[in-house]
């Protein structure tokens, strides 16, 4: 299979850059063939690069489909050819069926020295094409036929398929993607992966391994599926300690502000470690209280680092549409924590509300040292180890202590039967007085708080899951019970 691939900004540069960047496109073509199982050949010449595949035509058009900095390909029916007459006679010979009963255009295209011109060469496949057709239409006709002519080589194709285009990955600087299991973070990764950025993944695991396999789920189309040719860093950030401390806590001024200074914190310190150049974050202006300008600034305050937002203008309708075409929408997750940090949203703040809360909270390199860090290639064998190790149940047994970690209200409106309302803050109580040899079992919202505080229990050596409340839902009895709470 021949395979006519364009490009369109490589083609403004100068002479060494257009070069360069031409040869990581054609590097990123041939890694993103041999991922999806085809071997191919490939040069370039003036404007143009050419692939020449064993692969099925579905695995050829997923690879080029994903490979930032192609504008657009075509499959071309390759000839060589002595002069016109013959020319026009291979065209007529490949294309008579294909216009049978149809308007057609040509739609010609010449490169190099001949003795035709792009126009002429129009007219002849035309005069050529047009008995066996319904005739000619320029402006709206069913079937158009392109053929480009270099030197004594023709390509003709009917079908023009776009690319992600953008410039090929790893033509530009690296940067840190500070990534959650949502929907906007992948996004805006994405959006400067387009721009030629490898990026490496940072991620702040506050309820290990749930949110941890949300957030691997949303970056594997990004690494799988678009990283061809690198092969990013994930680092992954174990965030107890945050989450006790912000969360848990009654002296921070700002604690879900403070929650988002940490993380660019730790970002700007892995992104200086790794030589990136930047932090890009799914930031939307607006979207949510620490979005607001005023927070923006306050967050960003003594951060010496460049942030990134590529979607600071975009509303979530329009990151949610995207999400769902490039493959990093998830549909199933446990949702983010930063609700939990704050019961009332801030829409205005001070720096120095910030500062004084992270002098509070101290010190962030021993957090940062104990990341693990991994490679994009071993994503498939972080899932599955993950996977098991989650701790979630379908039903709770029979003598299970059932915790429900939402509001008063919510729990007023629907609860578990027998179940027990408890603050987050004061599940320590709770157990101490219920014993550590009973099986406990939370419920929350989404899920991640009530794994998060599974999680913590279980590493204090309490027989502790967790169960969505769609599944809790299901098996729970219809009969009303007494309301408990503590």
């Amino acid at each position: 299979m021949y395979t006519l691939v364009r490009y369109s900004e490589i083609g403004l540069k100068g002479d060494y850059a257009r070069k360069r960047m031409e040869n990581i496109l054609k590097r990123n073509i041939l890694k993103g063939l041999e991922s999806n199982g085809c071997r191919a050949e490939i040069h370039s010449e003036r404007g143009r690069i050419f692939v020449e595949s064993d692969g099925p035509e579905s695995a050829v058009n997923f690879s080029l489909s994903h490979t930032f900095g192609v504008k657009s390909y075509s499959h071309v029916n390759r000839f060589e050819f002595g002069d016109l007459e013959d020319l026009i006679e291979k065209v007529s010979g490949t294309y008579s069926s294909i216009v049978a009963g149809k308007k057609f255009a040509i739609r010609a295209r010449c490169t190099g020295t001949h003795s035709f011109g792009s126009r002429e060469l129009s007219i002849k496949a035309g005069d050529g094409l047009f008995p066996f057709s319904a005739g000619v239409d320029l402006e709206s006709p069913d079937v158009e036929i392109y053929i480009e002519v270099r030197d004594r080589v023709a390509y003709t194709f009917t079908e023009i398929i776009p690319g992600p285009g953008g410039l090929p990955l790893g033509s530009e600087s690296r940067m840190v993607g500070l990534v959650s299991g949502g929907i906007d973070s992948p996004v805006a990764s994405w959006f400067i992966m387009k721009r030629g950025s490898p990026v490496d993944f940072v991620f702040l695991a506050l309820a290990h391994p749930v949110d941890t396999v949300d957030f691997l789920r949303a970056i594997r189309p990004l690494v799988r599926e678009w990283s061809y040719g690198t092969d990013p860093l994930i680092h992954i950030v174990d965030g107890t300690k945050v989450v006790t401390e912000l969360a848990y806590a009654s002296n921070y001024r700002v604690p879900g502000l403070t929650f988002k200074r940490i993380l660019y914190r730790i970002a700007e310190s892995i992104a200086k470690e790794v030589a990136a150049k930047g932090i890009v974050t799914g930031e939307s202006l607006g979207q949510v209280s620490s979005q607001t300008p005023d927070n923006l600034l306050s967050i960003n305050a003594t951060i010496d680092f460049p942030i990134y937002r590529p979607l600071i203008g975009f509303d979530k309708d329009e990151t949610t549409s995207l999400a769902r075409k490039i493959g990093t929408y998830v549909e199933d997750t446990h949702g983010e924590f930063c609700a939990l940090f704050s019961s009332k949203a801030v829409i205005t703040s001070e720096p120095i509300e910030i500062n004084d809360d992270m002098d509070r909270f101290g010190d962030l390199s021993s957090i940062i040292r104990s990341r693990k860090m991994y490679h994009g290639s071993q994503i498939g064998d972080l899932l599955a180890q993950f996977e098991t190790e989650k701790f979630d149940t379908s039903e709770p047994k029979p003598d299970s202590i059932i915790v429900d970690l939402r509001s008063r209200e919510q729990f007023t409106g629907w609860h578990f039967p027998g179940s027990f309302n408890v603050s987050p803050d004061k599940i320590q109580d709770f157990v101490r007085e219920h014993g550590s040899n009973r099986n406990y079992v939370f419920y929350c919202q989404k899920g991640l708080q009530s794994a998060f505080v599974a999680s913590k229990l279980r590493t204090e050596g309490f027989d502790s899951s967790y169960i969505t409340l769609d599944k809790l839902m299901k098996s729970a009895k219809s009969t009303p019970v007494e309301q408990k709470q503590l």
